[in-house]
């Protein structure tokens, strides 16, 4: 009997051609993420010339002994005896290094007297806390700045230097709460200062030092994270376009796939043939290939290139994802999943702040020719003011209760060391600010509301709410009036240097007239030279809670921002009053430092300071309509949890007829 072949189902043939298919595709797509691979990170042309590659892999491991040891084999040198590269000597001591070295044994010293010293015995262990958090804040500190080009490295200096600048406050305020120790503390608080400055010119140095120069575009993200971002918008063209689908579709409709085609119909009708083609795998990744390879590896002649020539590329992808957008119907998470990783890529490449730690980094000097272009921005020649007058004040605060500790001059420099301390944050902010009154510069105006509260009504053109809530102790009366400083705020009175510098720092973080009789802003120069935005339009912003100026987008409004920024440093506060309670003599109250309520509305120094601010925001804002007014409290709204779909579904079945 003669065999029979199996009968085979046109249906089976279909999907075993399928299958095949697929296969192919998963080949197809290997060999072209190899391709692309090799033309990324050896940057050859085309990745199946082997003399291409030789050559690249050459010039690559040049500098590696190996290497050195095969071409010299090649050459007809014996493998072992090729001659090896010598060890470079040590590079001579720089003035930063000395700094760091410095400022760290002041630190030690300093802790390690405070632990060693009798009248610390009870409080030793939290010390031998400190020594440790602080020294491993230093070190990673340190370690994260010698990398000022990457932007998670540069992050991480600068909460590092946040934490020293944490401890710093802490330091001064347990002192002014424990006269006996008052100055062991504040010398403590002196070498963290100092620690966090090297820190910051670290960062700026190690810019400079990499030959960035003039150079004013800086990634928002590491070189390392964009490659990532590329595979992304790889994996969702490939979801968009049904390949890597086809083998695991099931029963899920083919949304990619029509999507895919509705967008081909309409970029060939509209005439967008550039962008169509950007839905072909390989196109789509030389265009990304190309933005990455610009940046060099985040080197700095690199980031110097990519911010003269990446507008091309990136104009060209932002207009694919303009006109795509809202394009197919019904909607497809697939398109969508496009869109968000394209848009995650482009972000990558705006321009970062960050160059302005050259101006802290480098002498006012060299800005001409060397280290900028034509002319200095306000914003930065406000920043190295900030930097200078920094100085001053924390010299003139060291010496207010040097004499003298009845409670009045400990709570005035409880709220003068808190303004110090916001001086500090508000220097950070312009370091990483690009803007004349960015979201950066925006958070660090909000500190010169706390200024406010403390100088005199009559140097301040500070208008005093009307109609409102008593302002304990400002207002007497709810209808508002002449404000009126508290009696602990005394010795501030007595003491004009102070109050100058406070006017000159409230001048720098915000545009105000400036006040002759105070000296508000710093001579020779008028107010034009130090802001380009005027009081006006700050105080139009701030009166009907706009988008803030400049910078990236964001639902971010101006007055919102500068209560949050308030209320963050409240939140800090209060956290540290358990650490206060429990490692200071109790002298002065810590009730009357930290509380939110005590009888006869007099609450602690520290809410007082704020509350005045936190008031203004809101009567400024009471007639706009009520999503965009700003409270008066500070609270942490719970995050939105939406329900469940089953939940959901019976309220709408309980409806029903």
């Amino acid at each position: 009997m003669t065999p029979t072949a199996p009968a085979i189902s046109p249906y089976g043939a279909t999907a075993a051609s399928a299958a095949g298919t697929a296969v192919a595709s998963s080949g197809d797509r290997q060999r072209q993420a190899i391709d692309n691979l090799i033309r990324r990170e050896l940057k050859v042309g085309d990745p199946r010339d082997p003399q291409q590659i030789a050559q690249a892999l050459r010039d690559r491991y040049r500098g590696d002994l190996r290497a050195q040891a095969i071409e010299g084999e090649a050459r007809g040198l014996p493998f072992l005896q090729t001659p090896q590269a010598r060890s470079g000597e040590l590079p001579p001591p720089q003035a930063t290094h000395i700094d760091l070295q410095q400022a760290t044994d002041d630190v030690r010293q300093d802790l390690q007297m405070l632990i060693s010293d009798n009248l610390t015995k009870d409080i030793r262990p939290e010390l031998e806390g400190w020594q440790q958090v602080i020294q491993r804040s230093i070190d990673e500190g340190v370690a994260a700045a010698r990398y000022g080009l990457d932007p998670h490295r540069r992050d991480t200096a600068f909460a590092m230097r946040r934490q020293l600048g944490d401890y710093a406050r802490l330091s001064r305020l347990i002192g002014a709460l424990t006269p006996a120790l008052n100055r062991s503390f504040r010398n403590l608080a002196t070498s963290l200062d100092e620690a966090a400055a090297v820190i910051l010119v670290l960062m700026g140095e190690s810019i400079a030092n990499l030959g960035f120069a003039g150079g004013r575009f800086l990634l928002q993200a590491p070189y390392s994270e964009l490659q990532a971002r590329r595979d992304a918008v790889l994996n969702a063209l490939r979801q968009v376009d049904g390949l890597a689908a086809m083998a695991s579709a099931g029963g899920n409709w083919p949304r990619g796939l029509r999507a895919y085609r509705q967008l081909s119909t309409v970029l060939e009708a509209r005439g967008q043939g550039d962008l169509r083609a950007l839905m072909n795998e390989a196109e789509l990744a030389r265009t990304m290939d190309e933005l990455i390879q610009l940046a060099g590896g985040g080197a700095p002649t690199g980031l110097r290139a990519v911010g003269a020539t990446a507008w091309a590329p990136l104009n060209r992808l932002q207009r694919f994802v303009q006109t795509t957008l809202r394009q197919v119907a019904p909607a497809s998470h697939e398109l969508a999943t496009l869109h968000e990783a394209l848009m995650l890529f482009l972000d990558g490449f705006v321009a970062g702040g960050g160059f302005r730690l050259l101006r802290v980094a480098r002498p006012t000097v060299l800005n001409y020719g060397l280290y900028g272009a034509a002319t200095v921005s306000a914003a930065e020649r406000r920043l190295i003011e900030l930097v200078n007058r920094r100085g001053t004040l924390a010299r003139l605060l060291d010496c207010l209760t040097q004499c003298t500790c009845d409670d009045n001059h400990v709570l005035t420099q409880i709220v003068l060391d808190k303004l110090l301390f916001t001086l500090d944050r508000a220097i950070d902010y312009y370091c990483v600010g690009d803007a004349d009154l960015g979201l950066p510069e925006t958070r660090a105006a909000a500190f010169s509301h706390l200024i406010d509260a403390l100088l005199p009504a009559n140097a301040l053109n500070y208008p005093a709410p009307t109609g409102g809530l008593p302002l304990y102790p400002w207002n007497p009366t709810p209808g508002g009036g002449p404000l009126n400083r508290p009696a602990f705020l005394a010795p501030l009175a007595d003491n004009g240097l102070i109050a100058n510098e406070l006017n000159a720092v409230r001048a720098l973080l915000r545009p105000v007239p400036p006040n002759p009789n105070a000296g508000a802003l710093p001579n020779p120069y008028p107010q034009q030279e130090w802001w380009t935005t005027t009081e006006a339009t700050y105080l139009n912003s701030l009166n009907n809670n706009l988008a803030w100026l400049g910078g990236a987008p964001t639902p971010q409004r101006f007055a919102t921002v500068l209560h949050d920024e308030l209320c963050l440093q409240r939140q800090t506060d209060e956290q540290w009053r358990p650490v206060v309670e429990q490692m200071t003599s109790g002298c002065v109250s810590a009730a009357r430092v930290f509380d939110d309520a005590l009888p006869a509305f007099s609450p602690g120094v520290l809410y007082q300071l704020g509350d005045r601010a936190l008031d203004y925001f809101a009567q400024a804002t009471a007639a706009l309509p009520l999503d965009q007014q700003v409270p008066f409290g500070c609270y942490v709204p719970d995050p939105r949890m939406p329900r469940h779909l089953e939940e959901s579904l019976d309220d709408i079945v309980a409806w029903l007829p």
